[in-house]
């Protein structure tokens, strides 16, 4: 469950005791805590003279800080490093939850598998959840054709080998206010798409059509180039990640700087820059935790949980973003069940659990 921060920090009993009650009383409250508090916690058994010893030392080593002179700790985002890593005590999911993610996500099937996984984690996790699915570059393209909507668009329907269905919308722009194309011309030009396309990459088809727009220009009018020209960027905007967001309302409800928590909120209406915000979790197979300044800039006052659909990947990424006393304990299971779900109902199971 490590990030990208591993620093092998060596704690006595004692320390990693009293940094494991900081840390859990400061997630529960999210306020600082005082050594009175502390030292009340029933298995510890040591005075708060002591604690603020421990306190101190824990202090000097950068786990912990003091906002203020007069308030209690808080965690540094090292010394949350340290409890993810070395002292999270996991709360499995109950069985009411299991049972209701398992439904959930079971009965949508495998065209909602991935919406529904974001919204029952976000109800569950009570914080943000973003789902991130890759358009692999190795799939290739079995039917295309073109539909004509309405007089200003026409949709680009593109299925893989692999069944995967790609639908782009195709935006019929003309100063000289023409319209799109009837449905009899487009079925036409289907035809030669798929001739052109059928067997190749979304990349190699891009390519395929640009360089049909250029060798053979003079052949082609002025309409068969305007629609080379919008399949080929439709093509292109097929290899975009799909990228599902749910429950952006909770960043607004844990904002420490509300500024960030605003360019947060923009990033994520874009796809690729969202995509972005996790593409290390699929650095390493199982659940990866990111916080503080170990994520994007975007969300250096925020805590990830994310973790792999499939093995490697290969079907994308769930993660949840909260604050950075985010309760690791209780989000990291939702988190893993929830993606092992997701990918036994797409066919893709995790090797391990």
């Amino acid at each position: 469950m490590r990030g990208d921060d591993e620093r092998g920090e060596r704690l006595s009993e004692r320390e990693r005791a009293v940094l494991q009650a900081l840390v859990d009383a400061h997630i529960a409250t999210t306020e600082p805590v005082g050594s009175k508090a502390i030292a009340e916690v029933a298995e510890l058994g040591i005075s708060p003279q002591t604690v603020r010893n421990v306190l101190a030392a824990l202090h000097e080593r950068g786990l912990i800080d003091q906002p203020h002179t007069s308030a209690g700790r808080v965690p540094t985002d090292r010394g949350l490093r340290y409890y993810v890593d070395s002292l999270l005590r996991l709360q499995l999911p109950s069985d009411a939850q299991q049972a209701e993610i398992e439904a959930r996500i079971a009965e949508a099937g495998a065209d909602g598998a991935l919406r529904e996984a974001s919204r029952v984690l976000t109800r569950l996790a009570r914080h943000t959840t973003i789902v991130v699915q890759p358009r692999t570059s190795s799939e290739r393209i079995k039917h295309v054709e073109l539909v004509r909507l309405r007089d200003d668009a026409a949709l680009l329907i593109a299925v893989s080998e692999e069944g995967r269905v790609q639908n782009r919308l195709l935006h019929w722009r003309s100063e000289a206010g023409e319209q799109a194309p009837d449905q009899r011309s487009l079925e036409r030009f289907s035809q030669r798409l798929a001739a052109i396309l059928a067997g190749r990459t979304f990349d190699e088809g891009r390519a395929a059509l640009l360089a049909e727009a250029t060798g053979h220009r003079a052949e082609l009018d002025a309409l068969e180039r305007k629609l080379i020209a919008l399949s080929a960027e439709g093509l292109r905007a097929a290899q975009a990640p799909q990228v599902l967001v749910e429950g952006t309302g909770h960043l607004l409800e844990d904002a420490a700087d509300l500024a960030r928590t605003r360019e947060l909120l923009h990033l994520l209406e874009e796809a690729q820059r969202t995509s972005e915000l996790l593409e290390r979790a699929d650095a390493a197979p199982g659940i990866r935790i990111f916080i503080g300044d170990e994520n994007p800039a975007a969300l250096a006052e925020r805590g990830v949980v994310a973790a792999p659909l499939g093995d490697g990947g290969a079907l994308g990424t769930l993660g949840v973003i909260g604050p950075r006393h985010l309760d690791y304990a209780r989000v990291v299971p939702l988190v893993d069940l929830t993606a092992q779900v997701v990918a036994r109902v797409l066919g893709r199971p995790t090797g391990g659990g």
